[in-house]
């Protein structure tokens, strides 16, 4: 039990920036390029996690729309499902 204990404090905070990297980093790359610069994912709170879900897309007094972080991770997610998908179809060919 209190190995367990140590191992969640020690592991989650890095499993978390992880996959924090991975989740916000991925649509934060991505979304302005597929949109050619019309679209920006809203910074996130510094040492917190984001969780995929809906969230809102509004327009700036610049023009440009900027989306929820949460609606990144959640395009993040369709991304990469797409992505795996391809590639398991790409490597299971016969």
């Amino acid at each position: 039990m209190p190995l367990s204990a140590i191992a969640e404090a020690i592991l989650q905070p890095i499993i978390e920036a992880v996959l924090q990297l991975f989740c916000y980093g991925t649509a934060w790359l991505l979304v302005p390029i597929f949109t050619c610069g019309k679209v920006f994912v809203e910074p996130t709170p510094i040492r917190e996690f984001v969780k995929p879900g809906f969230g809102r897309l509004q327009r700036s007094a610049k023009g440009h729309y900027v989306m929820d972080a949460e609606l990144g991770s959640l395009i993040r997610m369709v991304f990469w499902f797409a992505v795996g998908i391809g590639a398991c179809a790409y490597f299971t060919r016969t």
